[in-house]
């Protein structure tokens, strides 16, 4: 099978069509599995680890304003805490890994934390 659209749901479907998850695949051998079906080194690592990572949170199953994503990372103080811990802040909500990455990104650049 090779890749068409080089996206994450993509990716996902191939590796669960070669049982990735239920043969507990490595990252490694999940990256060499997309790199031989197309993906370059760099798409396939990072792929690999968010399907190993963060599982079904790759969907988006709600969507919401940037506003109301800084409401939520206020109230959980997110300006003292890492971002992966504001990432998984967000995936206990029920955002997507994509969602919550973007919307930290976005609140951290918004509050001076980092630069654009």
């Amino acid at each position: 099978m090779r890749l068409k659209s080089f996206s994450q749901e993509e990716y996902s479907k191939l590796l669960d069509v070669h049982n990735a998850r239920k043969r507990d695949l490595s990252q490694t051998e999940c990256e060499a599995i997309l790199v031989s079906c197309g993906a370059t080194r760099m798409q396939a690592k990072n792929a690999a680890y968010v399907y190993i990572h963060h599982g079904s949170k790759i969907s988006a199953t709600r969507r919401v304003l940037q506003s109301e994503y800084d409401s939520l990372l206020d109230g959980f103080d997110a300006k003292s805490k890492q971002s992966q811990d504001c990432i998984r802040y967000l995936e206990t909500l029920g955002f997507s890994y994509g969602q919550a990455h973007t919307a930290v990104y976005k609140y951290r650049v918004k509050h001076g934390l980092i630069r654009k």
